[in-house]
């Protein structure tokens, strides 16, 4: 009888106890690290072999590829085409960059009309050229010693904004846009362009994108008109897609509110998504890991100005670099009087467990963790380590 009144009580203390959890543990935020100056440039990619930047001047595209201290490795100046312009960057699983851009097939000269001898030995200003269209899309592989490895370009069609680009086994994608809408190209590993796909109107804008190997991709951005059969709930959307192979949307998600601004400014191949979300006259960067069927796992918003980028980290770690406006519960060190770079890190469970002060940081280029180096972020003021 001992015995059992023994058990009964301990049995009572369990279940009557609350459980009891170790609470987050407090973070203090640090300043990021300065690693370099860097070269004047226009776009940046980060790969596990170095940094890419280029610029574009004089009908020219000049690369410098730069190790992770900034020192340059090699440089690279494109000049085969009358003109060129090149407006985003990435890399393959090899180190080889491809870069895409616009070109235009001629340049023209303008001709003085004759008009008789000329009697008083004026003498005759040189014409200058005259800039040809930039009409055809362009590809450049470049391999990871410099060298330029292959160009494909399309027959000239009309100029495009690249906003993005992605690489996998079967090939490029290419997300743009042309003022009426985004537009999605795709182009094989040797060179054969599709047709280009617009998706939507003026009124919708896609800046991210990732393919699979399949060809199909997945596109982030916002839209304030009906797509994919779903229509506008706020003022303006967040909307994540499916394209299939042949450019068409395959599923919709809207992420929304009502009269909310939603956009998502910045996302990873592994669904992290950073982004805006305005309403009332507040302003907050969202947070938000999805799963492959995007499905929220977790989520979080804090008060900003805008977000800028996000980059996967280790062990399912993902970091937001956005611009904060208060402070941040568990985040010490940190209560900005105006809007400042920040950026944080979250495990695999949306904690935060590391934050970087960046007010140093600014017009970023690209953001990215390396194995064995850490988070990489080029910006026009240098670049930065955390």
């Amino acid at each position: 009888m001992h015995r059992i009144l023994v058990t009964f009580i301990t049995i009572t203390s369990l279940i009557s106890s609350p459980l009891s959890y170790a609470a987050p543990k407090s973070i203090s935020a640090i300043e990021i690290t300065k690693v370099s100056e860097v070269i004047d440039h226009e776009g940046a990619a980060i790969s596990s072999q170095g940094i890419t930047v280029f610029s574009n001047a004089d009908k020219k595209v000049l690369i410098n590829f730069l190790d992770f201290s900034g020192a340059e490795i090699w440089n690279l100046t494109l000049q085969e085409h009358a003109d060129q312009i090149v407006m985003a960057a990435t890399s393959d699983r090899e180190g080889n960059i491809w870069l895409a851009g616009l070109t235009a097939a001629t340049v023209e000269t303008a001709t003085p009309i004759e008009s008789g001898l000329n009697v008083d030995d004026v003498l005759v200003e040189p014409v200058p050229e005259i800039r040809g269209d930039l009409n055809a899309l362009t590809l450049w592989k470049i391999s990871t010693t410099g060298s330029l490895l292959t160009t494909f370009s399309e027959s000239a069609t009309a100029p495009l904004l690249i906003n993005a680009i992605s690489h996998s086994a079967s090939g490029i994608s290419i997300l743009g846009d042309r003022g009426a809408g985004s537009v999605l190209v795709s182009v094989t590993l040797t060179g054969e362009f599709s047709k280009a796909v617009t998706i939507g109107t003026a009124k919708s804008s896609f800046t991210s994108i990732f393919r699979n190997a399949n060809g199909s991709a997945q596109i982030y951005g916002s839209s304030a008109e009906t797509l994919g059969g779903k229509a506008r709930v706020g003022t303006r959307d967040g909307i994540l897609a499916k394209v299939s192979k042949s450019g068409s949307l395959t599923k919709v998600v809207r992420s929304s509110a009502n009269r909310a601004t939603r956009n998502w400014q910045s996302a990873t191949f592994t669904y992290f998504l950073t982004g805006e979300v305005k309403v009332g006259g507040k302003s907050e960067s969202a947070f938000t890991k999805f799963n492959s069927k995007f499905s929220p796992l977790w989520t979080l918003r804090l008060p900003s100005l805008s977000s800028i980028a996000a980059a996967s980290g280790p062990n399912g770690s993902h970091y937001a670099l956005f611009n904060s406006t208060s402070a941040i519960p568990r985040v010490t060190s940190w209560r900005p009087t105006n809007p400042t770079p920040l950026v944080l890190r979250f495990n695999a469970k949306g904690v935060i467990t590391q934050a970087f002060k960046a007010k140093q940081v600014k017009s970023v280029r690209a953001m990215s963790h390396v194995s064995g180096v850490g988070l990489i972020i080029v910006g026009a003021s240098g670049i930065f380590r955390g």
